[in-house]
């Protein structure tokens, strides 16, 4: 029997073994702001079989993991790792792919019209938005949440983060619209022929950016946030 539930959630369970992200990630299933699916839902959105998923989300939970499992650290603890591990990412990776998007776009632009140019525009959207997103995580929302777990905020006011909150799960659900025009611009990051070195670094690594935005957005909206909600309003 399959440690797994049809109507155990997406999220929930890349919470519960974060390996099984690389499964959901192959097989294009949303684990970060469609966390809140069932498997079953998920399956018939996908065609995928149940029983074929169910078991390879059980091979994967018993093999190595793909991240560290957050679900019994402290809020504090989870902050901390979401600033080292993907702000950090973010911080670095973003003008290196822009350099390079602009690079791929200049030279071969005119010679790939339908996809290149649009690609440009969607990838500096993209990216001016999640730095202005981590600017408000690291100037607003983390500091507010570092003083509800020391305790140094008033139980009424505390409840005042649920904006804060509900405004990043908001831009989450932009950040993944936009990664999923990203996919769908770059043909699911396969390189043409006529690629170029510069053309072929800039396909793995936005598929590396794609990878790590969904395992950040996950323990934001399927871990770390409600972990908050139960200690401020105990659900």
């Amino acid at each position: 029997m399959s440690r797994f539930s049809l109507d155990t959630t997406v999220g929930a369970v890349v919470a519960a073994a974060p390996a099984t992200s690389r499964v959901f990630q192959r097989l294009g299933i949303d684990f970060c702001c469609g966390g809140k699916v069932a498997l079953g839902k998920a399956c018939e959105g996908k065609g995928i079989a149940p029983a074929a998923l169910l078991a390879e989300l059980d091979a994967a939970a018993a093999g190595p993991a793909a991240g560290p499992d957050l679900s019994s650290e402290g809020l504090e603890a989870i902050v901390d790792y979401v600033l080292d591990r993907h702000h950090t990412f973010v911080k670095r990776e973003v003008p290196r792919l822009s350099a390079l998007m602009e690079k791929v776009v200049r030279v071969h632009g005119e010679r790939h019209p339908d996809t290149l140019p649009a690609l440009g525009r969607v990838w500096s959207a993209t990216a001016g938005h999640l730095m202005d997103h981590l600017g408000k995580e690291e100037n607003v929302l983390f500091p507010w949440i570092r003083a509800v777990a020391s305790g140094r905020v008033p139980a009424a006011a505390a409840q005042g983060i649920e904006g804060p909150l509900s405004v990043m799960e908001a831009e989450h659900e932009d950040h993944g619209a936009n990664l999923a025009r990203i996919r769908e611009l770059t043909g699911g990051f396969v390189a043409p022929a006529d690629a170029c070195g510069s053309w072929l670094a800039l396909w793995g690594g936005l598929a590396e950016f794609e990878a790590d935005v969904h395992q950040h957005v996950h323990v934001e909206n399927n871990v770390l946030f409600p972990k908050v909600r139960e200690a401020v309003f105990g659900r």
